[in-house]
């Protein structure tokens, strides 16, 4: 076996063993909480599962950005190893807790500690990946695949939970926790082996030797305290500064609102099961399996959702529904009406997730993207808290059936307020709806999904054309790839006129991809509009996906001047080729 095959063969081993980890250890993360709400209720009552609620996902609102870095300081190989084994002590110790029925704060201590490492879970992988993975192709197919693996796991989670509750209760189901981390943390050993090293991190040097005893025991203190407050504040900070961007505002409120059903349901659920629909033990889980269906459901949704220029009413729609199916729950709490209202729930919450997602991501520069982002995620842990806070106190005041009522209320609330905000992030998206709909006209970009053609056509360049002007020169080296807004634009190879291209075309791309000279000489016959696009988007664009790539090189096949590309360009290359 060839060195290469070797080499390929080792980096899709390990491709693979990064997905299953992971897919056990989300698995293991929707189904901990589960068990843990599940054993407070048993041993406290809403009110301790309600509490356990709030210590548990503590850790994603106050924790997120600071383990976050620690991908950035540490190899990021050993930072995701430690957020897999982590776990396997909180979920162990929870479990071992639970089935000896000792007191819920151990169990959910425990679990607290998981948690906290698994907020470095998604971070680390993000920069450990590009690291495994042998082209910019393999990398876009396993960031879907990761992405699979999370909508998956939220109906896997809770289904998993459903049957260790009917075999032993909370304890059976963090045990099986346990046991679905350490296989994790097994089969991701081979990745400490591998991805880039730590950064380098020399802030932190002293030398000032001359200072007296009393100036150096105040400096680490206050250095310590600067820091922990720094770690702590800046999540917050981050998020009001990014809220001062037209329409941001709005957006992360229907983001925060998502998590504001997720945290409530948690403890509703549990109640409801429980109080209501005399499910026993299983309970919470099954209505949560439900929930998670709709969220499963909704990939078939999504695309159809982000591809509309216009976000914000698909938006409101969605809370609305929410608003809708929490009060119609709760004015009617029975079995059917779990299984109409919580996919209804499921289905809306994730694609509400989705949407502010993109929208941001329409409305802001690429250079802030990363704030803009983290801001998101630090919304998305205080909705999780407010939802928690908010089911506690309607169900100790007046139970499930109003806190679905009143959870619904808020919704409604939230969906009036935020129409005209919404609006308003939609009107300053930067969605170049026109750039999309030509290109998406094109052979080579048609099989893109929606994001991937939103990018190229926000990196395509205007150009104006005047009558007689040559865009491109035979034999020159090839730079850009021309999509015809407008006009009208004759090739030429060698003085043979070869076709004439018109809106709707392109032309450049045989250069791009196959990495020779120029093959013909193109010049407008009269004025026109050019969308230009320079080699790196495209080449990305169109070898990232393998549609795309098989449509640009059956165009390069299917023009007459085929027979003029070098013999060792004819054939489509088997990996991503950015020259």
């Amino acid at each position: 076996m060839s060195t290469a095959d070797s080499g390929r063969q080792r980096g899709s081993a390990d491709v693979h063993r990064y997905l299953v980890s992971h897919f056990l250890a989300v698995i293991g993360e929707w189904a901990a909480l589960i068990g843990l709400l599940v054993y407070a209720f048993e041993r406290g009552g809403a009110r301790a599962a309600g509490y356990a609620s709030l210590a548990a996902l503590a850790p994603y609102l106050l924790l997120s950005a600071t383990t976050a870095r620690l991908a950035q300081r540490h190899r990021p190989a050993s930072v995701r190893w430690c957020s897999l084994a982590a776990p396997t002590l909180g979920y162990g110790s929870a479990a071992a807790c639970a089935l000896a029925e000792g007191p819920v704060v151990i169990a959910v201590a425990g679990t607290a500690l998981a948690f906290t490492a698994v907020t470095a879970l998604r971070p680390a992988g993000a920069v450990l990946l590009p690291a495994l993975v042998r082209s910019s192709l393999e990398l876009t197919t396993t960031n879907v695949r990761v992405g699979h693996c999370e909508s998956a796991s939220v109906l896997l989670g809770p289904l998993a939970a459903t049957g260790l509750l009917q075999l032993g209760g909370g304890g059976m189901v963090l045990m099986g926790c346990t046991g679905l981390v350490a296989l994790a943390a097994a089969t991701a050993t081979v990745d400490v082996r591998h991805g880039p090293p730590a950064a380098d991190d020399n802030n932190d040097n002293d030398n000032d030797d001359n200072d007296n005893d009393t100036a150096q025991s105040r400096r680490p203190r206050r250095t310590l305290a600067a820091r922990l407050s720094g770690a702590l504040l800046s999540p917050f900070a981050n998020v009001v500064r990014v809220g001062r961007r037209p329409g941001a505002r709005g957006v992360l409120a229907a983001a925060m609102g998502q998590y504001v059903l997720v945290g409530a349901f948690d403890i509703i659920l549990v109640v409801i099961a429980g109080e209501h629909l005399d499910l026993g033990a299983a309970g919470a889980g099954i209505l949560t399996t439900m929930f998670g269906a709709g969220a499963f459901l909704s990939i078939g949704v999504a695309g159809r959702a982000v591809r509309r220029p216009r976000l914000a009413p698909q938006m409101l729609l969605a809370l609305a529904l929410i608003a809708t199916a929490c009060i119609a729950f709760g004015a009617n709490i029975t079995l059917l009406m779990a299984g109409l209202a919580l996919p209804v729930l499921g289905c809306s919450r994730s694609l509400l997730d989705l949407m502010a997602r993109v929208l941001l991501q329409r409305s802001a520069p690429p250079s802030q993207l990363a704030s803009v982002f983290g801001a998101l995620e630090t919304s998305s842990g205080i909705g999780l808290i407010a939802g928690s806070l908010l089911a506690q106190t309607l169900i100790a005041v007046s139970g499930a059936s109003v806190a679905l009522v009143g959870v619904g209320c808020v919704y409604g609330v939230l969906a009036v307020s935020l129409i005209r905000p919404l609006r308003s992030a939609d009107d300053g998206a930067d969605v170049p709806v026109v750039a999309m709909s030509l290109l998406h006209r094109l052979p080579v970009f048609a099989p893109l999904p929606t994001l991937a053609l939103e990018a190229v056509a926000r990196s395509a360049i205007e150009l104006p054309v005047a009558a007689g002007e040559v865009v491109i020169h035979q034999g020159d080296s090839g730079d850009r790839f021309y999509a015809v807004a407008d006009g009208a634009f004759d090739v030429v190879m060698s003085a043979v006129l070869m076709r004439t291209v018109r809106r709707g075309e392109g032309f450049g791309e045989v250069a791009l991809l196959a990495d020779v000279p120029r093959t013909a000489t193109v010049t407008a016959t009269q004025p026109g509009h050019l969308l230009a696009i320079e080699r790196g988007p495209f080449l990305i664009a169109v070898t990232g996906h393998d549609s795309s790539r098989q449509a640009a090189w059956g165009v390069v096949r299917s023009m007459t001047f085929d027979n003029e590309l070098p013999d060792a360009t004819r054939d489509e290359p088997t990996g991503t080729q950015l020259n």
